[in-house]
């Protein structure tokens, strides 16, 4: 890789590649710049190799400077990457995130470039503890969350390597979750913050999805998401698996196993790569 960047998207969810020791440093203020659609590259965050052997290591860093566990849609991105860019000399690898390690298995196409990329994304789990609900016993499973300015929804808390809070409903409404998505992300019961799924239930073995996640907000898209929505589905007997999840962005197949294991499978494209100009490093800290 000869270039400072790389940027690929997974059904519209655009992250940043970058290589430790190539790359600026991961300051908020410089993930910050990055990051914006105006004074930056932009994109919904930074993925950056750490450990460029496999194991590989990756960091994921939201576009308001904090740093995530896991992503679904940016484990698909990485994955492309490292085979591509020949950091990964076979078509399946583990990886090493703060979440946990998973394992992806790339896709090729005709030309022999990734088309789409399966990852065992781990498995799910209630525990509050994992979660990230400090003082609870048991789990979060079909609570009523009080919100503030009085408004209650009825969801379950799940991890699945990062945190979620997944609420169901008879119709979607985006208005709905662009207005309360950063109340239930704030809410003080979740001191670390969360990520927010409204799923509706759609078929046997479909939902429909939206998402607002943590740090970055209303998202077309997201793999992580997919997995915290299906897992709550097919727990709750609502679904079957394997279920086929629908967003604005696109659609996901997410495995649910009998034993909480979870398999993602879905397209990943790259957009451009590109060298940071001498403008923007002198802005960079």
């Amino acid at each position: 890789m000869d270039q400072d960047f790389v940027k690929g998207h997974g059904l519209g969810n655009d992250y940043i590649v970058m290589v430790e020791g190539r790359s600026p440093k991961m300051t908020e203020a410089n993930i910050r710049l990055l990051c914006d659609r105006n004074y930056g590259i932009g994109s919904d965050g930074i993925l950056l190799l750490g450990k460029n052997t496999s194991p590989f290591g990756l960091r994921i860093f939201n576009p308001d400077g904090s740093e995530a566990e896991k992503s679904g849609n940016g484990l698909r991105i990485f994955s492309k990457f490292l085979y591509e860019y020949g950091y990964a000399r076979e078509t399946s690898f583990p990886i090493d995130t703060a979440g946990g390690r998973v394992h992806s298995t790339v896709i090729l196409g005709k030309e022999g470039r990734v088309e789409a990329v399966k990852v065992e994304m781990g498995s799910y789990t209630f525990d509050p503890a994992v979660v990230g609900i400090p003082g609870r016993t048991g789990p979060m499973v079909e609570e009523r969350l009080l919100l503030e300015g009085g408004t209650e929804i009825l969801g379950s808390a799940v991890s699945v390597g990062n945190p979620h809070f997944v609420f169901f409903v008879d119709e979607i409404d985006e208005d709905f979750i662009k207005e309360k998505g950063r109340l239930i992300e704030n809410n003080r019961i979740f001191p670390k913050r969360i990520n927010t799924q409204m799923v509706r239930v759609t078929g046997e073995n479909e939902i429909e999805i939206r998402i607002w996640e943590r740090g970055a907000g209303y998202t077309l898209a997201s793999g992580s998401s997919s997995c915290a929505a299906a897992s709550c589905a097919v727990h709750l007997g609502r679904v079957k698996s394997p279920v086929t999840v629908r967003m604005p962005g696109g659609t996901l197949r997410i495995e649910v196993g009998a034993d909480r294991a979870l398999l993602m499978e879905g397209p990943v494209e790259e957009v451009m790569t590109g060298r940071l100009s001498p403008d923007i490093k002198k802005r960079l800290e």
